[in-house]
């Protein structure tokens, strides 16, 4: 790039508007790239570090009860949405207790 460039592309940064008052800075659009950047590192760093062999075997099912009993759970909480079952009627119809309006 050639100096002129360089000058105009960094005046150009300059003169743009700052965010708005409140508005932390380094968030940009739907996010933060710090702190995305941060959690990158530290699952890198835990992933290079860490026995995840042996923490996955100690966070297995002590028992084949306790798997089926996992696995039931898993598949109840699939099943539905919040707002399908009848005891969520304050998600089906906020404001109303017995969910009729």
């Amino acid at each position: 790039m050639s100096q002129k460039i360089q000058t105009q592309s960094k005046q150009s940064r300059a003169d743009s508007p700052k965010p708005a008052s409140g508005a932390p800075e380094g968030v940009q659009g739907e996010g933060n790239y710090d702190a995305a950047r941060r959690y990158r590192d530290n699952v890198n760093e835990f992933l290079t570090h860490a026995d995840v062999e042996e923490i996955a075997q100690r966070a297995a099912p002590a028992s084949a009860l306790e798997a089926r009993e996992l696995a039931l759970a898993a598949e109840k909480g699939q099943l539905r949405s919040r707002g399908d079952d009848p005891a969520d009627v304050g998600a089906m119809y906020p404001g109303h207790d017995d969910g009729k309006p």
